[in-house]
């Protein structure tokens, strides 16, 4: 049986075309893919893939999807045909010994799931707010738990032990900023933020203490003052030039940043001279694998711990990929995820 798919044939170039539906293996989830994240990342690679996250052509983007389970392989326990779920994808995956590498992403109507990193999502999620929690949720926690090594709150003693100490997280509205103040809250830390005025009541929804205009002339003082005194950990969820600047100049010294993107070169002095310890996401070094966080979440979900991210559904299926692109590279989306139907797509 075939299938349509968004496929990823050379730099700059994506083809709708009718693929095979992959049959899972062993550990795998075949998934009617209803619902399709845009990551800032899907334009990188689609623009100039310079960090050779694709290594095979053709192949499928997208990182992030939702869906309905249509067939399980072997030793697959955790779940059965029938099930909704939100799954991670990986692009690039082969599971035929290298003869195609299109299975695993999100952009096509059908995909194969790792069960280790899927999750059961609640009985009354849609499956658009659904597709925006595995990679930026993944990422957040990856900054808290791999980068800054604190305790995960689903470990023992790991809820609330941070209780009292403060953490600032620069574009709190983004998809990263949202899910980092979640867990960052689930930590026990006194939370602040930055955003648009516009998004004020979203991020004080999930759980942001203190909520800073970001484009105030004075938001380092602000946030300084609000923290009473510089910080000691900076999750910079936009990691722009300017936001890493602000990053540094909100650090105590020794203090701890993360970045989404690779650091501005500008910056290395500043760093250097406050001993600024710096960690960053990008690349495949940078992914937080834990099959417990993926445990823990169907948990945290069904209980309204976790929240999913806003969302702005685009009509057309696959066809809309070239408005969500175009949408990342002008720089307008904002406080929202950008989300791809599949199943809507018309050739």
């Amino acid at each position: 049986m075939s299938q349509l798919a968004l496929v990823f044939e050379a730099r700059g170039k994506h083809v709708l075309k009718e693929i095979a539906i992959p049959e899972p293996s062993s550990g795998l989830l075949q998934v009617r893919v209803e619902a399709a994240a845009i990551n800032p990342v899907d334009v990188k690679i689609f623009d100039n893939d310079r960090r050779g996250f694709v290594q095979h052509y053709p192949t499928v983007l997208g990182w992030d999807a939702a869906g309905e389970v249509t067939q399980v392989g072997q030793n697959v326990a955790k779940f059965k045909v029938g099930d909704r779920i939100a799954f991670l994808c990986i692009p690039g995956f082969s599971r035929d010994g290298g003869k195609s590498h299109t299975c695993r992403g999100a952009f096509q109507q059908y995909a194969l799931a790792d069960q280790r990193f899927s999750v059961k999502i609640p009985a009354d999620a849609d499956y658009a707010s659904a597709a925006s929690w595995p990679m930026s949720s993944n990422t957040a926690a990856g900054s808290l738990y791999k980068h800054f090594k604190l305790t995960e709150p689903w470990l023992s003693g790991g809820e609330g032990a941070y209780k009292g100490e403060k953490i600032l997280i620069l574009g709190g509205s983004s998809s990263v900023g949202a899910y980092a103040i979640q867990y960052a809250v689930l930590s026990g830390f006194h939370v602040l933020t930055t955003c648009s005025p516009v998004h004020f009541g979203y991020v004080k929804s999930l759980g942001a203490d203190v909520v800073i205009d970001r484009s105030a002339s004075d938001v380092a003082a602000q946030i300084i003052a609000a923290a009473s005194g510089p910080l000691k950990f900076v999750i910079d969820a936009i990691s722009i030039p300017v936001t890493q600047l602000l990053a540094t100049q909100v650090l105590q010294e020794a203090g701890k940043l993360n970045l989404m993107l690779s650091p501005d070169p500008s910056l290395k002095h500043v760093l250097d001279a406050k001993k600024i310890q710096l960690l960053w996401g990008a690349g495949m070094q940078g992914w937080y694998i834990s099959e417990p966080l993926w445990d823990a979440a169907e948990v945290h979900l069904a209980s309204g711990l976790m929240k999913f991210n806003h969302v702005t559904v685009l009509n057309g299926g696959l066809n809309a990929w070239e408005t969500a692109f175009e949408m990342h590279r002008k720089g307008q989306v904002s406080g929202t995820k950008l989300i791809l139907a599949p199943q809507q797509t018309v050739r």
